[in-house]
């Protein structure tokens, strides 16, 4: 029991710092919205783009499931008290990394010729530009994992939530005004990842003093621990990546730059719902991590069931307000329309069912790891057939529509595997209650709209401040005694 009530708070702290921390990130991500639409223009975004999602996936490709297997090691060394182990463990998995970065990258560029014939225009010319980059990204992460492996969240939160989103923002909206036109974006995403890398070092040098950092040179026997244990999360981490992204390749090749664009200003829309399940992620992953090699599968899936509720409270309070506002938020970037507003709509939806209803995946990855890349490889083949089609017929549109379908099938086989493996259900009826608190809300702003424009000043402040209360107050009614707690504790309006 007191390990459950340890890791309870450590995931409700851990979560309160990163959802601070998302925040502070949303400070600079409406304003770099409003540099890349009203500055840059949405075809130069799409080109931009497409370039970020190449180097999102050749990272998932280099980094190789360390971000998240290396927690099996760090807490095996940790247990031992063996801080030196830790360091040695950080080194080697660079080491792999690196060596992953070189076999990918080099030919890469040896036969770059080949990827510009199935892409219109310059749409592959940012792609080796950055591509270099996946190489940073995947030594911060590496750094940074060490860092929330010794639970220290703060590290991680500035790194990802100051220095990153602001970092980007001051220098794309620079290099515009230097009449870096073309370039700008580019340019501000190398020096975004170079000031993450030397943050990460910092934050890694904090965390694990000078004295225990003694390299004791590459052990084999430990290298291929680590890589026969991570192959299986790097594989599924990898066909995750693409299948969050294949849309954006078929759309890179089937439609314009500036309807890429629209699609990526809805993405950036859509990470503000992404954010909430990712601020749990990293207190989530080594927490889930320590308690199935210390308490029972019932009790992990009692802190999954605890957590999916808390996120999906968010997540569907922030779609029930997207149904009457998601259009006007697209407008301010100048992507409205009847079909940006229903493809963010899907898309949020699909952000959903993956965020609150997908935490089920940690009991794999560290059980039964192979299962979640087999089920991810059925549904890669299933989205990307289905992905296509979809864009061929209805744009945009037809690519968030597909990823919700691929979310919802992925997930329900997911539920029926871990109660078939191990005779558990990560949910609890509470699950529902935040349905019922967004019919509540829903209703709210449908009377609203009878008496006000919800686009106006008015309608805005009723609306979205006035709904946001009303959906709190709809769970102080209807919540549990224990959750009302915790949320009073948090707002510090009750003692503990």
């Amino acid at each position: 029991m007191k390990l459950t009530e340890n890791n309870q708070k450590d995931l409700l702290k851990g979560a309160a710092a990163n959802l601070f921390g998302f925040i502070v990130r949303l400070g600079a991500r409406l304003p770099f919205l409003f540099v890349v639409a009203l500055l840059y223009g949405k075809e130069i975004f799409g080109q931009y783009l497409f370039a970020v999602t190449s180097v999102e996936t050749l990272g998932a490709v280099i980094l190789f499931g360390f971000k998240r297997s290396l927690f099996h090691f760090f807490n095996d060394d940790l247990h031992r008290g063996d801080r030196t182990a830790v360091y040695n463990t950080v080194l080697t998995a660079m080491v792999v990394c690196l060596g992953i970065g070189a076999a990918v990258i080099i030919p890469v560029y040896l036969w770059k010729d080949f990827l510009f014939q199935f892409f219109p225009g310059d749409m592959a010319k940012g792609v080796f530009i950055l591509l270099p980059a996946a190489l940073l990204h995947a030594l911060v992460e590496i750094l940074l994992t060490a860092t929330r492996a010794a639970r220290k969240m703060r590290y991680e939160v500035t790194a990802k939530s100051l220095i990153e989103p602001y970092t980007l923002l001051i220098f794309s909206a620079g290099l515009f005004f230097l009449d870096h036109v073309d370039s700008g974006l580019f340019i501000a995403y190398w020096l975004m990842n170079v000031s993450i890398f030397i943050y990460a070092l910092y934050a890694f040098g904090r965390v694990y003093e000078k004295n225990i950092r003694v390299w004791r040179g590459i052990s084999w026997n430990r290298m291929k621990a680590m890589t026969v244990f991570s192959a299986p999360t790097a594989a599924y981490d990898l066909i995750g990546v693409l299948t969050l992204r294949i849309d954006i390749y078929f759309l890179a090749a089937l439609v314009s730059p500036g309807a890429l664009g629209i699609y990526g200003i809805a993405l950036q829309i859509v990470t503000i719902v992404k954010k909430i399940r990712q601020s749990f992620d990293p207190i989530l992953e080594p927490v889930i991590s320590h308690s199935l090699k210390q308490a029972s599968l019932q009790n992990v899936s009692k802190e999954l069931s605890q957590v999916s509720y808390w996120i999906f409270l968010i997540q569907a309070m922030i779609f029930t307000l997207l149904l009457f506002y998601g259009n006007g938020l697209l407008g301010l970037f100048d992507a409205a329309g009847e079909n940006a507003g229903l493809t963010l709509l899907l898309l949020v939806g699909a952000i959903i069912i993956q965020g609150s209803f997908g935490l089920s995946e940690l009991i794999f990855l560290y059980k039964k790891p192979t299962i979640n890349p087999m089920l991810s490889l059925v549904i890669l083949v299933f989205h990307t057939g289905l992905c296509y089609f979809m864009i061929r017929e209805f744009g945009i549109v037809g690519a968030a529509a597909s990823l919700l379908v691929s979310y919802s099938v992925t997930e329900c086989i997911r539920l029926v595997l871990i109660k078939y493996f191990f005779n558990i259900f990560p949910f609890q009826p509470i699950i529902l209650q935040p349905v019922a608190m967004s019919g509540i809300l829903l209703g709210y702003l449908s009377l609203l709209s009878s008496f006000t424009e919800l686009q106006s000043v008015s309608g805005l402040v009723f609306g979205i401040i006035g709904g946001i209360l009303v959906y709190f107050l709809s769970f102080f009614i209807i919540a549990q005694k224990e959750k009302k707690f915790i949320l009073l504790k948090k707002l510090r309006l009750k003692k503990s």
